[in-house]
């Protein structure tokens, strides 16, 4: 996209936005982009300082905070799975009356969640482009409900099996569908603070799910289906919350229904100051236009994904996650009370729940300061200091780590590691929705999430070999795989915190270096600032 002098040439501009009813608005669009002139992609609201763009933004980012509820759920029942297999009612019923959970259903339950995780993912990023994002909230939800009551009902192994298979599909459903609506809900310079936000619900969730078998362990120890009947509270919520939120106006926009977009932005922007909805209609149109352009003929989108410039951004978007398992996740967060218990750590619940409370102050920190401080440092600090963290563990297993003295500090490196590797998996959320095109945001978002599945679930497999053949000196290649993803990620990550939708795709049209980013100025922006340099001279000439 060239700019052009508006003041020899005005063919293409678009004037009077005000007069031009939403069926004209592409025509018009597609006729600039035609003859060469540059359109507006960019909002002077997008300059705004953050803390100020929450305070006017009040109601989108009370939708944003409501959708990201969803990770709570999502946390819950995760935490649920990896906490009820110590519970002894469960044990009992699922052992058929035994007091040991035979290993194997054990590795296949989780297998079996990462598993559905692939289908549902898989799945719906058929319905998230074809029906909408409030269609596949509902798809999620009921998968779900389905879910939970399987869980309530399953009476052996092979029932609680097709649950974690349904559950896995419900979970990938959601991480696939509510990140990505927070994205294309959220202003440009508040963006990554809510879509982090889900990763916080998550987390916060997380530290429940353990305290309630605690406590049945303590009051009602072969009690075990009360934690899973409390899921259904949950769902209650999270319907109403479906039912509350608008469509998104990027989806309605790409499906061509503009007076419906036009509806959602002036009910969830009202009584912004100097916010026109016809002029950021406009901008989101210009952006869905200009990826027409620029896109291949081909009409398979998934055949698009791994293309060119997509192929590349679909790794982008997909390394952070997958930074997220090669530094370490499975270890101390996943089969955190388990390693603890190889360690012969006295307490391995009381650590699981200091570690908990790390995750949820690295979440917690890096959504404060991803949008003023940038995701590309963020995240390869956070990242980076897991995998020193994981290293350090590592080291520690070539001495004796038993000891008093050793003992706390592998719980210290566990503590930094769970801050670093969870904190960066709230970043790693903004690549993947952010750094696709609007055309190819579900799809390329659902491959790169099926990526990191698929590491998910190897190590869910591998890993428990690794503790039990190399302790804690499983350390050492965590240690070496995320020192590996972190200078990778140097490479391949780029700077996109307060950065438009046309902004991030004439970047990567115009292959500019990841690194580069941050300081590079887009004719999207260099439009805007000519913009409004015209608006003010008039004013400043008359005084």
């Amino acid at each position: 996209m060239k700019p052009t002098d508006h003041s020899d040439d005005t063919s293409g501009r678009i004037d009077h936005l005000e007069e031009l009813n939403n069926a004209e608005l592409p025509k018009a669009i597609d006729k600039a982009f035609a003859s060469g002139a540059a359109v507006q992609m960019r909002s002077s609201l997008d300059n705004l300082p953050t803390f100020q763009a929450v305070r006017i933004y009040w109601r989108v980012s009370l939708i944003c905070m409501l959708c990201a509820f969803g990770g709570a759920l999502e946390g819950y029942q995760v935490a649920i799975a990896s906490s009820i297999v110590s519970n002894k009612g469960f044990i009992r019923q699922m052992s058929g009356g035994d007091t040991k959970l035979n290993p194997l259903h054990v590795a296949v339950w989780g297998g079996m969640l990462s598993t559905g995780q692939l289908v549902g993912v898989g799945f719906l990023q058929l319905a998230t482009d074809r029906l909408g994002r409030k269609i596949a909230m509902h798809l999620t939800w009921l998968t779900l409900v389905i879910t939970v009551a399987l869980e309530s009902a399953a009476s052996n192994w092979l029932y609680w099996l097709f649950a974690k298979l349904i559950g896995g599909a419900g979970l990938g459903m959601m991480q696939a569908t509510y990140p990505l609506y927070i994205s294309e809900q959220s202003p440009t310079q508040i963006r990554g603070f809510l879509t982090t936000s889900y990763m916080f619900w998550y987390v916060g969730a997380q530290i429940f799910a353990p305290l309630a078998l605690r406590q049945l362990a303590i009051s009602d120890p072969y009690d075990f289906k009360v934690p899973i009947y409390t899921q259904w509270g949950m769902l209650g919520v999270l319907l109403l919350i479906n039912f509350f939120l608008p469509e998104s106006p990027w989806w309605l926009v790409q499906r061509g229904r503009y007076d419906d977009a036009e509806k959602v932005l002036a009910s969830t922007h009202k009584d912004v100051p100097e916010y026109n909805v016809k002029s950021e209609l406009s901008i989101i149109v210009a952006t869905v236009e200009h990826e027409k352009l620029v896109e291949s003929e081909t009409k398979n989108q998934l055949a698009q994904i791994f293309q060119g410039t997509n192929a590349w951004r679909l790794f982008i978007s997909f390394w952070p996650k997958a930074m997220q398992q090669l530094c370490g996740q499975s270890v101390t967060n996943n089969y955190a009370t388990y390693f603890f218990e190889l360690a012969g750590n006295a307490a391995p619940f009381t650590v699981t729940i200091i570690l908990a409370v790390c995750q949820l102050a690295g979440v917690l920190a890096s959504s404060l300061v991803s949008d003023k401080f940038g995701r590309r440092w963020l995240t390869l600090g956070l990242f980076g200091s897991g995998t020193i963290a994981i290293l350090g563990i590592g080291i520690l297993g070539s001495f004796n780590y038993q000891s008093e003295q050793l003992a706390s500090l592998l719980v210290f490196f566990a503590c930094v590691s769970n801050f670093g590797v969870i904190g960066g998996a709230g970043v790693a959320y903004s690549y993947v929705v952010d750094i696709p095109s609007q055309q190819l945001r579900a799809r390329t978002a659902a491959v790169a999430l099926m990526g990191s599945f698929c590491l998910g679930l190897t190590f869910n497999y591998t890993v428990p070999l690794m503790l039990k053949v190399w302790s804690v000196k499983t350390g050492y290649f965590f240690g070496a795989a995320g020192t590996i993803s972190c200078i990778i990620g140097y490479f391949v990550l780029p700077e996109i915190a307060r950065r438009t939708p046309a902004e991030i795709d004439e970047m990567f049209q115009d292959k500019i270096a990841p690194r580069k980013f941050r300081k590079h100025v887009t004719q999207v922006q260099m439009f805007l600032e000519e913009k409004e340099n015209m608006e003010k001279t008039p004013g400043e000439e008359k005084a």
